[in-house]
């Protein structure tokens, strides 16, 4: 299988995990080599939207507040969550020539 990164289109952010702080959307995101990833699950059922979550005052929240729209997250302090539509994102395959 071809190593790609799954990519937020509206923000031209790409996807990573996170735990407990953090965000989910960064300029590199995680590469995977698997067919299984993050939003695995989420694409097969494209009706339900798919949460990201940022650290409150960000530099990933300030630059994609005018894009997402967020609420705070209710179980962890600092962070907010926005959902996204699945279709809004793209696997991106990596070249390695």
């Amino acid at each position: 299988m071809k190593i790609y990164k799954l990519k937020h289109l509206p923000t031209g952010m790409y996807y990573q995990p996170h735990k407990h702080r953090g965000s989910n959307l960064s300029k590199r995101g995680k590469i995977y080599q698997t067919a299984t990833h993050g939003l695995s699950s989420a694409f097969k059922n494209e009706d339900k939207p798919f949460p990201v979550y940022v650290e409150k005052d960000s530099k990933v929240h300030k630059e994609t507040m005018g894009i997402l729209i967020y609420s705070e997250c209710k179980w962890s302090y600092n962070q907010l969550k926005a959902d996204t539509n699945t279709s809004d994102w793209i696997i991106e395959h990596i070249k390695t020539d």
